[in-house]
């Protein structure tokens, strides 16, 4: 299975530096109504630990692990991407039920050079790692093509 590219830790702490900032602000709020309204001082230092604890758990430890642990791979007849940490979780699409792979970038994701990949099915939606935009727009072609040539009793 492949790995990751190095350029996803950076990616994933530059989206949750934005979510941060959302605590942060929600933080200042519950700080500002602690003043205004004379809520005991605890407040502050719950406001101030979660943003702590956010920065900490989601912006500097979660993408580390997230690169290391998840991997995906295609297959001839199957589409298959594990991830996890405590509880591995393998998903497996075959060929057969793709109905269709899109390729999407945004601003952040173009900066480090990665891309999305989705695949529908009749049922799911099924999102792929991160991945360079190079190998996703190889990737998508891949499966488009396999899906093409795919005979379906359906």
């Amino acid at each position: 299975m492949k790995a990751l590219h190095k350029n996803v830790i950076r990616y994933l702490r530059a989206r949750q530096f934005w979510a941060l900032m959302i605590w942060a602000a929600a933080a200042a709020i519950l700080s500002g109504l602690t003043a205004y309204f004379e809520w005991p001082a605890w407040f502050y230092y719950v406001a101030l630990g979660w943003v702590l604890l956010y920065f900490i758990a989601m912006t500097l430890i979660q993408p580390a692990i997230y690169n290391k642990v998840t991997r995906y791979e295609l297959k001839e007849d199957l589409l298959i991407v594990r991830t996890g940490f405590f509880t591995v979780k393998t998903r497996m699409v075959p060929i057969k039920r793709i109905q269709g792979a899109k390729l999407t970038t945004g601003p952040i994701s173009r900066k480090y050079k990665l891309a999305n990949v989705t695949v529908n099915t009749a049922s799911t939606i099924f999102m792929l790692p991160p991945v360079e935009t190079e190998e996703a727009q190889m990737l998508k072609s891949d499966i488009i093509e396999r899906v093409k040539g795919e005979l379906t009793d359906v």
